[in-house]
């Protein structure tokens, strides 16, 4: 196509990234200063390693990725994060309760399975469906003999009162038998007037020989000088008795709400199969289960893990990473201020592939992925060539019909890994030669 004439050309990075934060809030950490180099990780791959890092080895009950986890694997492409306390704290109660769920359920999945298996499956005679056929059964059972009950009694219609009847009997019998002996001697004893009788009696007393009775008391006071009588006999006393109470009450009640016993047990038993229905019912729903129950596990801790990575993700916001490997050319926050989401924080660029942007003078058309060779003196008159080899990927003709703007893509690192063209390189078109073929 021929050689044309730089009139303006500067060198500007392919790859540049204004970095911003997902969200707002308060820097927190920023170790990154103009000209540093910065590492750099797609955001879906450090999402992918976080997801992906599992469990610890030899214990399926903890993920790997709780705070410190994440922080392991985002360390060595870290750019700068945000306050991020609260969401740290969350993170790490989803993996202990996660852990928790594990060991309540998960960790014998097998026996638990089995366990469910024998409870819901019809094949199982003790199974909760089996069971309540034989409530259903046994619920029928009692209404029709409570209902042929009411029916042979002639109770099916309203009671309006009720009646009781209680017999009382009772019995009793006592009895008693006792006897006594005494014996009385005369002793020939005459009282003088005045004197107390009986007197103290003599010693030694049949039946109290050191007894002085000294207890009783005197029956009269002497009146007059006499003699005392002495008799001799047996006493014997007997006593028995019987009783015997016998007695009904009745008792007749009338409430001011009547009752109907019949269509109130016909109303149970229709409120017991309503229940019993709906306890098949979901008996059934569970059994359809069965044979899935494996899988039904494995998503119940699929989507436990899942609500584990929405909080990873939320904590993964608070960090800032770059998308691309660069230098830093812009830093546009400092430590403790207030950030938008959305802002600019950094400017990172990749000065490994360039774009220059050319004004050309350039008789005839320049076509969509020509090849462009430039020979240039990077430092004016008197210095050595350098000559770059690149790809025409934009051309625009302007109104002259000689004059174009041109891109051109160019790599820019040399044999020995050296960028060619520092950032942001103006040519001198005076020292600057192109040729597009």
């Amino acid at each position: 196509m021929g050689t044309a004439n730089a009139i303006s050309m500067i060198a500007q990075p392919v790859h540049g990234s204004y970095l911003c934060f997902e969200i707002g809030g308060i820097l927190n950490t920023f170790d990154i200063h103009l000209g540093d180099t910065v590492k750099a990780i797609p955001y879906d791959k450090l999402a992918y390693l976080v997801k992906a890092s599992g469990t610890i080895a030899g214990d399926p009950s903890r993920l790997v990725c709780d705070t410190n986890g994440v922080l392991s694997i985002i360390q060595p492409f870290l750019v700068a994060s945000l306050r991020n306390e609260d969401r740290k704290a969350s993170l790490d109660s989803a993996v202990n309760s996660r852990q928790n769920i594990y060991f309540s359920k998960h960790a014998n999945a097998s026996s638990l399975i089995s366990t469910i298996k024998g409870s819901y499956d019809k094949g199982s005679p003790a199974s909760n469906p089996n069971l309540l056929d034989r409530l259903s059964d046994l619920a029928n059972q009692q209404l029709g003999e409570l209902d042929e009950a009411y029916r042979t009694d002639e109770r099916t219609g309203v009671v309006k009162s009720t009646s009781s009847c209680t017999v009382l009997k009772t019995g009793g019998k006592t009895g008693s038998n006792r006897a006594s002996k005494f014996y009385q001697e005369s002793v020939g004893l005459y009282t003088d007037r005045g004197t107390e009788v009986p007197r103290p009696l003599p010693i030694p007393w049949e039946g109290h020989p050191d007894h002085m009775w000294s207890g009783y008391q005197p029956r009269f006071t002497s009146s007059e000088k006499t003699g005392a009588p002495v008799t001799t006999g047996v006493n014997f006393e007997e006593t028995k008795g019987y009783n015997n109470v016998k007695g009904t009450q009745s008792t007749n009640h009338v409430d001011y709400e009547y009752r109907t016993p019949y269509i109130e047990a016909h109303a149970r038993a229709l409120r017991a199969q309503i229940s019993l229905t709906n306890q098949q019912f979901a008996a059934y729903m569970f059994s359809q289960n069965i044979p899935y129950l494996e899988t039904i596990f494995a998503n119940e801790l699929g989507s436990v893990d899942n609500d584990v990575y929405q909080l990873q993700i939320a904590l993964l916001r608070s960090f800032l990473i770059s998308p691309i490997e660069g230098v830093v050319t812009g830093v546009y926050k400092g430590l403790g201020e207030a950030v938008n989401a959305g802002e600019p924080v950094i400017r990172v660029e990749d000065n490994s592939l360039v774009h220059l942007l050319a004004n050309l003078v350039h008789v005839g058309p320049i076509l969509i992925g020509a090849t462009a060779t430039l020979t240039t003196m990077l430092a004016g008159a008197g210095n050595p060539t350098t000559s770059l080899n690149g790809t025409v990927v934009s051309a625009r003709g302007l109104d002259s019909g000689t004059r174009w703007e041109v891109i051109i893509r160019v790599n820019n690192v040399d044999a020995g890994g050296q960028y060619v063209l520092p950032l942001g390189y103006v040519f001198d078109p005076e020292y600057t030669d192109i040729s597009i073929a």
